[in-house]
């Protein structure tokens, strides 16, 4: 089939990750042998790399500051075809950096992340000209950015498609005012208990898709880990079990799921194969020691229909 080619603009975090894999099983409170990579990151970068794999034009607005880092994001960015030139470089800030330590199962174990610049971001510093936003018909926002920016981008641009990942439990809230604005969200277990005051051990997750489905979402993904995802819109809600994988590394995997859910997107795709790109999107992530495979491609995806 022919492939939609859809100009993007991913809003969120661009982070240089430092990632610790250790040779044996990790002990806490000890030197552990290992290896140690530097990788591009960022749930909004790995996003935007994702959908730059699948044959989309993508614009990635995010913030850093003028140091080694960020000349590390640009270099990768321009290499994998991602158009930075609306992301903000702030005088006197430290590029976002996220550390992680990962188990012998290479699940992550620990992690520090280092996002202060963000909460440096304001709406007044946005108030320019954004092509990438005048650009692109799909945006994609994540919760990394402080709540006063996200409203406002979503209340300047209003005929944009806007499409939204919860990130983190402590930081999912930041979404809860646009809820009637978006046509995807994509959160996962933990952040939908926060979203939703509904327990995942007495609760059912149908209720948590049905949730969101009330508050105005269009279209709702619940990851589930090791179980897979459920997920709904108007027409019902269903479920599918993940794509069995080697796991390497877990990280980068539910980006790389919402990117692959994007893309059945703007395929114009049913949410049935929707969820179906986005597990075999994850599953081929997890199967990479990066935060995105190099394998993931639009036609790789689209053959798993």
């Amino acid at each position: 089939m022919e492939i939609k080619q859809v100009p993007v603009c991913v809003f969120g975090a661009a982070n240089t990750d430092l990632v610790g894999f250790p040779e044996g099983r990790l002990v806490f409170n000890d030197s552990n042998k290992g290896q140690i990579r530097m990788l591009p990151g960022g749930v909004g970068r790995n996003i935007a790399e994702n959908l730059s794999r699948m044959a989309q034009k993508v614009f990635l607005v995010s913030v850093f500051g003028k140091d080694y880092f960020y000349e590390f994001i640009k270099r990768h960015s321009e290499s994998v075809g991602i158009d930075l030139s609306d992301s903000l470089v702030l005088n006197g800030y430290s590029s976002a950096v996220f550390s992680a330590v990962l188990n012998r199962g290479n699940d992550l174990a620990v992690a520090i992340a280092d996002m202060r610049i963000y909460d440096n971001l304001t709406p007044d510093l946005l108030d320019t000209e954004l092509k990438a936003l005048e650009h692109s018909e799909v945006v994609v926002m994540e919760t990394n950015f402080p709540s006063s920016v996200l409203d406002y981008l979503v209340n300047l641009y209003p005929q944009k498609k806007w499409i939204a990942d919860t990130v983190s439990g402590d930081k999912a809230k930041r979404i809860e005012a646009v809820y009637d604005r978006l046509e995807i969200l994509k959160t996962n277990l933990l952040e939908a208990e926060v979203l939703t005051g509904i327990s995942a051990r007495t609760g059912d997750y149908k209720d948590m898709v049905k949730y969101f489905l009330d508050e105005g979402v269009s279209n709702v993904f619940i990851t589930l880990g090791k179980e897979g995802v459920i997920y709904g819109n108007s027409d019902g809600i269903d479920y599918q079990p993940p794509v069995p994988a080697k796991v390497l590394n877990t990280i980068g995997a539910g980006d790389a799921f919402l990117a692959g859910v994007t893309f059945g997107f703007l395929q114009g795709f049913d949410l049935h194969r929707m969820a179906k790109l986005g597990l075999h999107a994850a599953g081929l992530t997890v199967q990479s020691e990066r935060v995105v495979s190099e394998e993931i491609s639009a036609e790789k995806l689209l053959s798993a229909l």
